[in-house]
């Protein structure tokens, strides 16, 4: 049984949608079950365990189908070269009204753009 999924609830036995609820101790939560939309009863735990292989072989045959291979995943993460950015500045102030740069005490608007006294931050 999935999340959203029209049921016959056993407890309550009417036609309902099975709700996903996130159980809790306390503050943390500690997994996730089923419950009945109307009546609240327990009907178990998702399944969604193969849901990103049963997607991934969807993909594939598809790209099969349209005689396409999968290309490869882009790749997301800069060269340490290229990370020039304001936000990882050692001079740069962060503040929630308007972070500055140390070095000339200008405002600095979009702290993704490059940095031309660009120091790199100590971890």
């Amino acid at each position: 049984m999935r999340a959203n999924e029209k049921i016959v609830c056993p407890v309550c036995h009417e036609q309902s949608v099975a709700k996903l609820h996130t159980r809790r101790e306390g503050f943390t939560p500690v997994g996730e079950e089923l419950v009945c939309m109307l009546c609240g009863a327990v009907l178990g735990v998702p399944e969604e365990a193969g849901k990103n292989a049963a997607g991934a072989a969807k993909l594939r045959d598809l790209g099969l189908l349209l005689g396409a291979a999968p290309e490869a995943p882009a790749r997301l993460a800069a060269a340490s070269t290229e990370q020039r950015f304001c936000k990882d500045c050692a001079h740069f102030l962060a503040h929630p009204f308007v972070s500055r740069c140390a070095l000339d005490q200008h405002a600095i608007e979009d702290v993704m753009s490059d940095c031309n006294h660009y120091t790199a931050r100590r971890a």
